[in-house]
């Protein structure tokens, strides 16, 4: 699949294609056609959404848009735009200011290099097996078994950082969401020196993950909601161990699937679609989640493990004084 326009454009006025995917449904390609704050009419050349399906428009590293489909015509759709985070409500106003003939500043102008590194990534990516599968079931990756086998020496672990720290101590995720916190375990591949201290059973579990990425104490505080959101790239997929789960409404929403954590269980899903999370109970929720590359030929898993490993932001690390307990 490849964008007719350029699919990383230089600037905002450049954009003219989105790709919509719905729920359960392979991604689509769309050309725009008229923009308003409330919708988007598009035209594509594939099989149309049915009235009524919910799915978002997206471009790679660019904000995602909800939105329901009201009508259908030839060639084309209408679709109502849901509730917008800030990312996106800002790119809306600068693609109607496009739209009407403001030429955009760019403020960050990729240059040709990255942006070719960028289209090689994203058409090595149709190439892999599986790309549309939204969750996988833990016997397809044997290794995840033995994270359920050994919850309790995690879970004792984890209970340990929580009888010494608050969990308003914790350093903020790599989102800077607040109450969602985050306690790096690995990253670019590797268990961090100070994880293998702080949490020896976890790091060297998830050490043992075959093409592991990165990999963290995942914590939501109570009443935290996570918008929905996704990954750039589906090069890898996503697992994640309940550990302490409370009692009551707290849940993964993967586009229309409800995905529900359990103490001392893994679930896998890609993390390539747009999904949201929850913890609308009284008590922290807590799971280990750990990014690991897709199954793939050796050439291309050392590409992409290049590109993460030079485009990769550092992750917050364990503070120094954890370590002293």
């Amino acid at each position: 699949m490849k964008m007719k326009n350029n699919l990383f454009p230089v600037t905002v006025n450049d954009i003219k294609q989105l790709f919509w995917t719905g729920n359960g449904e392979t991604e689509i390609e769309c050309t725009i056609s008229e923009l308003s704050e409330r919708q988007f009419v598009v035209k594509t050349e594939a099989k149309l959404p049915q009235p009524g399906s919910q799915g978002i428009f997206w471009r790679p590293f660019f904000p995602i848009f909800s939105a329901s489909v009201i009508d259908v015509g030839e060639g084309m759709f209408i679709a109502e735009l849901g509730a917008l985070d800030e990312a996106a409500r800002k790119m809306l106003e600068t693609l109607l200011a496009a739209q009407q003939g403001q030429q955009i500043p760019s403020r960050h102008r990729p240059g040709l290099l990255f942006r070719i590194i960028l289209k090689a990534l994203f058409n090595l990516e149709q190439s892999l097996p599986q790309i549309h599968r939204r969750t996988f079931l833990p016997a397809e990756f044997p290794w995840s078994l033995a994270f359920e086998k050994e919850w309790p020496a995690i879970c004792n672990e984890v209970r340990n950082i929580f009888d010494h720290v608050d969990v308003s101590e914790i350093p903020l995720g790599p989102d800077k969401l607040a109450n969602w916190h985050s306690v790096l375990v690995a990253e670019k591949g590797q268990a961090t020196v100070q994880a293998k201290k702080l949490l020896p059973c976890t790091a060297r579990l998830v050490e043992s993950v075959p093409s592991m990425l990165n990999a963290d104490l995942s914590i939501l505080r109570p009443g935290t909601v996570i918008g929905y959101h996704k990954a750039n790239s589906r090069t890898f997929l996503r697992m994640h161990l309940g550990i302490i789960i409370p009692t009551g409404d707290v849940c993964l929403q993967l586009e229309d699937q409800k995905l529900s954590w359990e103490n001392g269980k893994v679930m896998i899903f890609d993390d390539f679609y747009p999904h949201s999370a929850w913890n609308k109970t009284d008590e922290t929720r807590v799971i280990l989640m750990v990014d690991f590359l897709r199954p793939m030929p050796g050439w291309k898993e050392a590409f992409i493990r290049f590109l993460h490993r030079k485009t990769a932001s550092p992750l917050p690390n364990v503070p120094a004084k954890w370590l002293d307990w």
